[in-house]
């Protein structure tokens, strides 16, 4: 894989001569309070982004397609042609990496650490310990090993292909993935492969294949997983199994943070006479974690749905919606919301009432943006209730596609594919990405006391105090003259690698700090007895981990 020549030419590229101003507005609602939200352009001049994750030092990777426009730094203007510039006619694909060092919702540089990256229009990035994970719509799937800092090397350690040489309405574009429950070495990847027609069930298969030792017939209309095993430089292959049937598309998959239930979104059924008005309403779903792998669930497709205009389960059969989008607030000519992409549990940080649901991102009208596209908003989901509203309006002037989404703290990271609606080579450079900030009270703590002005001698992460401990223990950290100000971030993980709590997310200067964790999670509920990881991370400057032990 070619990495490298970028990052030598425009390893740090500036994007302050680029514009802040976001292009949205957080919708009034009884829930939402949109002062209490902050909007800024995080990115922009991005070509076709979606995927994104973030790394422990706080910046953000972004998986782009390559254009036909090579960025001239500080001008936002290109270079030379080097490609189509069309996001289904790119062959290949970029990862970029995002700094934003002083906290104010604006990328400073941008870092090309993979290019040439054989995954044309990429449309999926996700992250596991030092693993990442990217695809594209049948696209194979790669599986790369992450780098240390500060350069964040790729290596590429196997490739999962799927094959593409027949027509499918709704091949594979979405993934996610997860160390499996309970073990240290082994990993699971899910991912869906969606039906061939617009209403009908699908009975042809595609065929996969892999550099890491496995082979497999898979099913349409389907979620399918794949498990391997990871030493830390080999990966192997252990099987392939149907997860779920009775799925048109679902390309949009998350784990619950805290209980691991698989939640994933299917696109409804397009209109039968006229294309654009839904024939069935689009749909979240969820399979509990203790079901995972067991029978293989049937959701319905394709007789068994939610009727579009009226709301009313056709059919009967298979296993219900845990919530349909339909017009609000009236079903028969209500505001609309067609084609959901990624979900994205809400950042915990987010005030009650907005950090227990799920964000999802509508596509809407396929290549129109504005209002034309009246289909295309931000919608928040109450997981109790069932109840949704729009989060983000589909009456926006500037939005093309909210797409991609990244949850994290108190952020929530939304890219826009195109901001023109278009996917020709007239839109490439188009994307853009927006940081939506939660600067209200209420939100989640992280409360971290300063305990010495002293100068220490260097960074450094010390063991909790007491450990084991119960019901608090103390964990401590220092920073050297010349170490500040800088984002630092302190977080305890479970032993899957998920996020438990943030205890520390603020800038810090020189000086000896201490925070204490009461053993209860981001919604404040008492976590289980264990050993967990706690990592302290201070810019791009210093990384250290350590364990603690809950006793009950």
């Amino acid at each position: 894989m070619r990495t490298g020549m970028l990052v030598t030419m425009f390893a740090a590229v500036s994007l302050t001569a680029f514009p802040a101003q976001a292009q949205f507005a957080i919708a009034d609602h009884p829930r939402v309070n949109p002062a209490d939200f902050v909007v800024t352009k995080f990115a922009d001049v991005l070509n076709y982004p979606v995927g994104m994750v973030e790394l422990e030092d706080g910046s953000i990777l972004v998986a782009v397609s390559d254009s036909d426009c090579l960025l001239i730094p500080f001008t936002g203007t290109c270079g030379h042609n080097s490609g189509s510039g069309s996001f289904f006619g790119s062959t290949s694909g970029q990862i970029l990496r995002f700094v934003d060092t002083d906290d104010d919702g604006v990328a400073d540089s941008r870092t090309v650490i993979e290019d040439g990256l054989t995954i044309g229009g990429p449309t999926a990035l996700k992250k596991v310990d030092d693993l990442l994970f990217v695809t594209g719509q049948g696209k194979p799937i790669a599986i790369l090993k992450l780098g240390p800092a500060p350069d964040y090397v790729l290596t590429e350690l196997g490739r999962i292909f799927i094959d593409d040489s027949r027509s499918w309405m709704h091949p594979h574009s979405a993934l996610v993935a997860r160390r499996a429950p309970g073990m240290s070495d082994t990993y699971e990847l899910y991912f869906p492969l969606g039906s061939k027609v617009n209403f009908a069930p699908t009975t042809d298969t595609r065929a996969l294949t892999s550099t890491i030792g496995l082979t497999a017939d898979l099913a349409g209309d389907a979620i399918h997983r794949v498990t391997f095993t990871y030493d830390g430089s080999t990966i192997v292959g252990v099987d392939v199994i149907q997860i779920a049937t009775g799925l048109r598309s679902a390309s949009g998959l998350a784990f619950h943070p805290k209980t691991g239930d698989l939640y994933f979104e299917d696109n409804g059924i397009d209109g039968l006479v006229t294309a654009i008005e839904a024939h069935s309403a689009d749909e979240i779903n969820v399979i509990p974690a203790d079901q995972i792998g067991g029978d293989i669930e049937y959701f319905g497709f394709s007789e068994n749905h939610i009727t579009y205009r009226t709301g009313e389960f056709a059919g009967g059969d298979g296993i219900p919606p845990l919530v349909a989008f339909t017009a609000l607030p009236n079903p028969a000519d209500g505001s609309e919301s067609e084609g959901p992409n990624e979900i994205a549990f809400a950042p915990p940080g987010f005030p009650s009432g907005l950090n227990d649901g799920l964000f999802v991102g509508f596509h809407g009208q396929f290549s129109l943006g504005g209002p034309s596209n009246e289909e295309n908003p931000l919608v928040y989901v109450d997981l109790e209730t069932g109840e949704y509203f729009h989060f983000v309006s589909n009456e926006e002037q500037l939005v093309g596609h909210l797409d991609g989404l990244l949850a994290t703290g108190d952020r929530l990271y939304v890219s826009d594919i195109s901001a023109h609606g278009g996917f020709g080579s007239s839109a490439q450079n188009s994307g853009a990405i927006y940081r939506i900030r939660y600067v209200g009270g209420g939100g989640m703590p992280t409360a971290v006391e300063r305990v010495s002005s002293e100068t220490p001698e260097g960074f450094a992460l010390e063991s909790a105090y007491p450990n084991p401990f119960n019901p608090n223990t103390t964990i401590r950290f220092t920073v050297p003259a010349g170490g500040g100000p800088l984002p630092a971030t302190l977080r305890v993980y479970d032993i899957a690698g998920q996020v438990v709590k943030t205890l520390v997310d603020e800038t810090v200067t020189a000086g000896g700090y201490a925070t204490t964790w009461d053993g209860t999670d981001e919604h404040l509920q008492p976590v289980a007895s264990g050993m967990y990881v706690y990592r302290l991370q201070v810019g791009d400057r210093f990384s250290a981990a350590e364990r603690v032990t809950l006793l009950k």
